[in-house]
């Protein structure tokens, strides 16, 4: 008579766990304890504007080094953002562990409405519901008429468009087509 195999062990799941640097402010490291929404505004919290209107068709926009991306952002909602960009960052072997968290794509989203207020480096968005977004120009935004490139500085207040954006990890949402509508 044969002698009957061994039965084969049951496969193994593996679980790869990423670990967050973790996210210390400057007042956290310095052993304050402070309440939180407490704290005082200093003369570093305001923000200044980018130097250039809608002219970042051949060259891209770059924020100052020391300036953060969204200074106005509690601390909980850019931590969320943060963790969302490593999150992203762990499923998808296409971004690289040396890219900042704060430039790393969280979501991708369109919307339809009119040209609210065109400031430097910054083009607001507002819906049929009256919603505004505040969409960065970077070097990756165009302009797009009947699918034809059109430079972003021919763009005025009122005209009706469609704006796909990308939502980073900083918190920013980051123009990237903005077709003109009838």
């Amino acid at each position: 008579m044969a002698a009957e195999a061994p039965p084969e062990p049951a496969p193994v799941q593996t679980l790869d766990v990423v670990e967050l640097p973790e996210l210390a402010t400057p007042d956290t490291e310095a052993g304050q304890t402070e309440p939180p929404g407490e704290r005082l505004a200093s003369e570093g919290d305001t923000e200044t504007p980018p130097p250039r209107v809608l002219e970042t068709d051949s060259e891209s926009w770059e924020r100052p080094g020391s300036q953060p991306a969204r200074p106005d952002l509690p601390d909980e909602d850019r931590i969320g953002f943060l963790e969302a960009a490593e999150a992203a960052r762990a499923g998808n072997v296409n971004i690289s562990a040396t890219e900042p968290a704060e430039e790393i794509t969280i979501a991708t989203g369109t919307v339809d409405g009119r040209v609210k207020r065109l400031r430097p480096g910054t083009i607001e968005v507002s819906d049929d519901e009256g919603n505004v977004y505040e969409l960065r120009i970077d070097g990756r935004s165009r302009g797009l008429r009947r699918g034809r490139h059109i430079p972003l500085r021919t763009i005025t207040e009122g005209t009706p468009v469609r704006a796909s954006f990308d939502l980073v990890g900083g918190g920013e949402s980051l123009a990237r087509d903005i077709q003109l509508r009838r």
